[in-house]
């Protein structure tokens, strides 16, 4: 296959990124299409080692710190992150860089070749995340990684980067996300997540409270050694290049997971790496009149972080939110975390984004409005954009949906820098 003709089969594909599922089951879902398919690939996953990376808030963050970290400890990498903003390719990448189209195409291929061969009833039932996930660690094999980090879908019982085995696990902050696949409670959803918990592997654990209880009882009952922030290793106090106060655990994170692996990473090494973290799309600040902001919140944890952190930086700005959710999300409860924590929202502006599983723009008003947030509605991106600079905002924030903040990057500016 060409890099075209790898997009093309992708995109033939049930993609639930971009459609809600049915259900979360093992039909649906499930480890038994991806471990046949890692078997008829000849187990790329068993050639270099691998961090796992789960959780609900930051794991991309720290995926890109670990990723640095690793190749400035001088480790070739393969990073497997979900999902992309511009393009398919960004979802793997071999030592910081994106996969080039060559290697896509091939690895690409090889997986459809495999997934040929397997029964019908998996063979006609194979996802994208599946084929994406195994074409990525076909790459980073054909590539000579030696460490591969992976980072979880959802949940964690049933995702395909737990075909690989992992040498270390990163559990990320848990919130309130996907409730309708993986529960209301936050216990409910820690324990799907606990599924990433291997017997007698380290896990590095940046949970707290119920989510926390429930991944020491899993770790108690598989032997796994953990380390948890704020009580084993505290918070990074240093500069890091990603912005936002709450970095500050996505780093401290990564740190730790990065010293099973190499124990001997220098200070030096480590505090360049931090500094050398690059993640588009998580409070990435674009300077301009006015001034935008493009954050990947979309639940009402990481909408809480948001809020701090506007608060922090724009105490007295006019802010307009353009705000853009997936239908399974819950509007109302993210901007209210906002407001909570002292963001100066004057304006919310309601859209969409072209995905199927998008929330509509006049419905996202309606909820909004229906909980005392007052929103105008635009109907595409571009126009919300459009709505926000002409009612003088000095900052314009766009948050709610990673698939919202990749259609604002393709929209050049229709404001004069």
């Amino acid at each position: 296959m060409t890099g075209g003709e790898a997009r093309s089969y992708l995109s033939t594909l049930a993609d639930y990124e971009r459609a809600l599922p049915r259900s979360y089951d093992k039909a649906t879902f499930g480890l038994v299409r991806m471990r046949r398919l890692c078997e008829a690939l000849d187990h790329p996953e068993a050639s270099y080692r691998v961090l796992q990376v789960g959780g609900t808030n930051g794991k991309g963050s720290v995926s890109a710190f670990a990723d640095a970290l690793l190749r400035h400890a001088g480790f070739r990498t393969g990073l497997a992150t979900s999902p992309h903003l511009l393009d398919v390719a960004e979802r793997i990448r071999i030592d910081g860089l994106i996969i080039p189209d060559e290697l896509l195409g091939a690895a690409v291929g090889a997986v459809a070749a495999a997934g040929a061969a397997l029964p019908a009833e998996e063979r006609d039932t194979l996802t994208f995340f599946e084929v994406i996930t195994a074409a990525g660690l076909e790459a980073f094999r054909r590539a000579g990684v030696l460490v591969a980090i992976l980072e979880v879908g959802l949940g964690g019982r049933f995702d395909a980067t737990s075909a690989a085995s992992p040498d270390v696990v990163v559990i990320t902050p848990i919130g309130h996300d996907h409730q309708a696949f993986l529960g209301e409670t936050i216990e409910e959803i820690a324990t799907d997540k606990a599924h990433l918990l291997r017997r007698g592997v380290p896990a590095v654990l940046g949970c707290s409270g119920a989510a926390l209880e429930v991944m020491r009882q899993r770790a108690q009952e598989v032997e796994a050694p953990t380390r948890v922030l704020g009580a084993d290793f505290p918070e990074w106090t240093r500069a890091v290049s990603l912005a936002g106060d709450y970095q500050r655990a996505n780093a401290a994170l990564a740190v730790e997971a990065v010293r099973v692996l190499a124990p001997s990473l220098a200070p030096e090494v480590r505090d360049a790496a931090l500094m050398d973290t690059r993640w588009p799309g998580r409070f990435q600040v674009i300077d301009g009149s006015p001034l935008v902001v493009l954050d990947g919140a979309m639940n009402a944890e990481s909408a809480a972080a948001l809020g701090g952190e506007l608060a922090r930086r724009f105490p007295v700005a006019r802010l307009a939110l353009v705000l853009g959710m997936s239908a399974d999300k819950r509007p109302e409860e993210f901007v209210r975390a906002i407001v909570d924590r002292g963001g100066p929202i004057g304006l919310i502006v309601a859209t969409s984004s072209s995905t199927p599983r998008a929330m509509a723009a006049d419905e996202l008003a309606q909820r909004l409005g229906a909980a005392g947030f007052a929103a105008r509605c635009a109907g595409g991106v571009p126009e919300a954009l459009e709505v926000a600079r002409a009612a003088g905002a000095d900052v314009v924030c766009v948050t709610g949906s990673l698939y919202v903040i990749a259609e604002s990057m393709r929209v050049r500016a229709p404001w004069p820098r």
